[in-house]
């Protein structure tokens, strides 16, 4: 369950992860509480003593224990301004911040965070941490919550490890409106602050998951850069505004694409315009100006292409090992029988379609991304390296791109 600082993981699948775990059961009805710890500075805090100890856990040899805590021992630290260098001071706690160690080490001190949750379930990003339980009501949430904490308090003071209370937050997972009343979650004798809304891994997650406050978060950044853009167009050649096109408004649209992006039509529809916006400004257009030529002039997807292309590309990660295991819970491939006779859409490497109950958890990427994948032809599917896939999904997605407005 940790996904920070790992081949093949990222804040997406963090992200992915996350939300389908939350839609999955809030499916089978009832509310997901979760608590979102922040640990006061967990890299500094690290105790040597007891990392050792959790590393001979690990089966590594006597040597290469004595390697790491001779590697830990006797470090000095200074801070140098032009060619002033302040006075060395000596650290016997933490782990090196700025070496290729040091996340590696911080992973290996939490690891074992989660087996000692018992009745929740933990996801980590470094020391982003997220702790949550599925139950009938808020009410029973937040009593389970608390018992989870008392565990969590327990191990946070044996791994010499601090609870920042005043900056972990509680937050109740509804497809219901939110009460005016929330039940209380207690850290320590401390209540700990219930949010409607929190940011986590740079996506705002709200309470009814709407997404509402993080696609007006990203218009907001999107068109301060996007006037940006316009301000200096003209003094731009066509290579640099494609330059500035990929790296200061597509990155923002594009961050964590496969989580937002399960928000309604309504709420995505200003993105959807920002994203047209952009386009004409790129290839110097009025605004009465089609998007569809500049698709076709820069070979640029349009945007509900875009989000296909996103879902897909996650999918093949999945399906061929290059994304967390975790997910491959929620994404499968349909099985080809032997012996006996084979589905044409097993044949053709299509996805069983998770069955959800309501609208609301029909919306989650496993749902939305399988459909994706089931409309690809078969030698999209059949794909050896996600290089090839990309450039056989780009193109097919570029060939039945149709434009519906009219000429």
């Amino acid at each position: 369950m940790q996904f920070g600082f790992r081949a093949k993981h990222s804040t997406e699948t963090a992200n992915c992860f996350l939300l389908e775990n939350v839609k999955s059961k809030m499916d089978k009805g009832g509310v997901v509480g979760a608590v979102f710890l922040d640990l006061r500075k967990a890299f500094d805090t690290v105790n040597h003593e007891i990392l050792i100890t959790k590393l001979s856990k690990f089966n590594f040899s006597p040597d290469a224990l004595r390697w790491m805590k001779s590697y830990l021992e006797g470090r000095t630290q200074c801070v140098r301004v032009s060619n002033e260098l302040s006075p060395t001071l000596s650290y016997d706690v933490g782990v090196p911040q700025g070496s290729i160690l040091g996340p590696l080490l911080f992973s290996l001190y939490i690891n074992d965070l989660p087996s000692i949750c018992t009745g929740s379930e933990v996801q980590m990003y470094a020391d982003d941490t997220v702790i949550y339980v599925h139950a009938k009501s808020k009410q029973q949430a937040a009593q389970e919550l608390t018992t989870v904490m008392v565990q969590v308090t327990k191990w946070l003071s044996d791994s010499c490890l601090h609870l920042n209370v005043k900056k972990t937050v509680c937050m109740f997972f509804t497809k219901r409106a939110t009460d005016a009343t929330e039940p209380d979650v207690y850290v320590s004798g401390e209540k700990l602050q219930v949010v409607s809304d929190f940011k986590y891994l740079g996506i705002i997650l709200d309470s009814n998951l709407s997404f509402k406050k993080h696609v007006k978060k990203v218009i907001q950044i999107t068109k301060f850069n996007l006037a940006n853009f316009r301000f200096i167009r003209n003094c731009l050649t066509t290579e640099v505004a494609r330059l500035y096109f990929k790296s200061m408004i597509l990155p923002h649209l594009t961050y964590c694409l496969t989580s937002w992006t399960q928000a309604c039509c309504t709420t995505l529809k200003p993105i959807q315009s920002v994203y047209k916006q952009a386009l004409k400004v790129l290839d110097w257009k009025p605004n009465s100006h089609h998007h569809c030529y500049i698709l076709r002039k820069h070979e640029l997807l349009s945007w509900e292409n875009l989000v296909q292309y996103t879902d897909a590309c996650l999918v093949f990660k999945i399906l061929n090992g290059l994304a967390p295991p975790p997910l491959s819970t929620f994404v499968k491939q349909k099985i080809q029988t032997y012996g006996s006779r084979s589905t044409r859409s097993a044949m053709r490497g299509d996805c069983i379609v998770p069955l959800r109950k309501s609208t609301f958890s029909k919306s989650a990427f496993s749902v939305r991304a399988s459909h994706v994948w089931n409309t690809l032809p078969s030698d999209t599917h059949n794909c050896t390296t996600y290089h090839t896939f990309t450039k056989c999904m780009k193109t097919w997605l570029k060939v039945n791109q149709i434009c519906e407005h009219n000429p």
